[in-house]
């Protein structure tokens, strides 16, 4: 078995930026279940504030976990897009590094 890590930082770009555009898409998504349910169209809908008051809270806990899943899905993608930008900075000191090393004739 090979010790060799191969990393595709194209992929990986695609990769985060998929991450950002699903927490994009969630976001909207948000904001629309926002509109819909509500405190008030909760309460219309079931006449009274006591009968809408477990599902206004489940509303609040399903809104509060996917805002979380939101933030969460944001901050994976911007950091596998930071980590791409990191492989990048590495490869390129390396490469100045070799090329530093073979104009002192130290690889022959």
């Amino acid at each position: 078995m090979s010790d060799e890590v191969r990393l595709s930082t194209e992929e990986l770009h695609k990769l985060g930026a998929s991450f950002e555009i699903r927490a994009e898409e969630l976001s909207r998504q948000l904001a629309a279940f926002r509109r819909r349910a509500d405190a008030e169209a909760l309460r219309d809908g079931f006449g009274s504030d006591e009968a809408a008051r477990p599902y206004r809270e489940l509303y609040e806990e399903a809104e509060q976990a996917l805002t979380q899943l939101q933030q969460r899905l944001a901050e994976v993608g911007s950091g596998i897009k930071e980590t791409v930008a990191n492989v990048h900075a590495a490869e390129e000191e390396l490469v100045d590094a070799l090329r530093s090393v073979e104009k002192t004739g130290g690889m022959k």
